[in-house]
Formats: structure tokens, C-alpha cells, sequence
């Protein structure tokens, strides 16, 4: 049986959740998903891609004036 991942790689989160890997770094950089490095490595745990997904909202943004 196989083990759970924990953590995914940026590539392995952005397939999960279907955002890019650069707008998933994007969003660490600005503070909406929090990413863990051992070394230089970036990897994101489970539960916070879940949490980051669960804050989006749940309309598009309305028409810009």
C-alpha cells in the first residue's frame, strides 16, 4: 500500500490543483501559500495547498472600471 505524500513539489502542486508553477510561487512570494525548504529545495504540504485552495474565493472578480 502505498504511503501518502505529505508534501508536493511545486511541479507535483500545480498538477494537483491546476494553477501553474509559476503562479504557485508567485503566490508564496506574496505571502497566500506557504511553502518549506530543506536546503534549496521548495516543496508544499498538503494541508496548505488545501487551505490556500478553501480561501479562494468562490466568485471571479467583477468587471474592472
Amino acid at each position: 500500500m502505498p504511503i501518502p505524500k505529505l508534501a508536493l513539489t511545486f511541479e507535483e502542486a500545480a498538477e494537483a490543483c491546476g494553477y501553474s508553477v509559476r503562479t504557485l510561487k508567485y503566490q508564496v512570494a506574496q505571502g497566500n501559500l506557504l511553502a518549506r525548504y530543506a536546503n534549496s529545495k521548495g516543496v508544499i504540504r498538503v494541508e496548505d495547498l488545501a487551505k490556500w485552495l478553501d480561501d479562494l474565493p468562490g466568485e471571479p472578480p467583477g468587471p474592472r472600471s
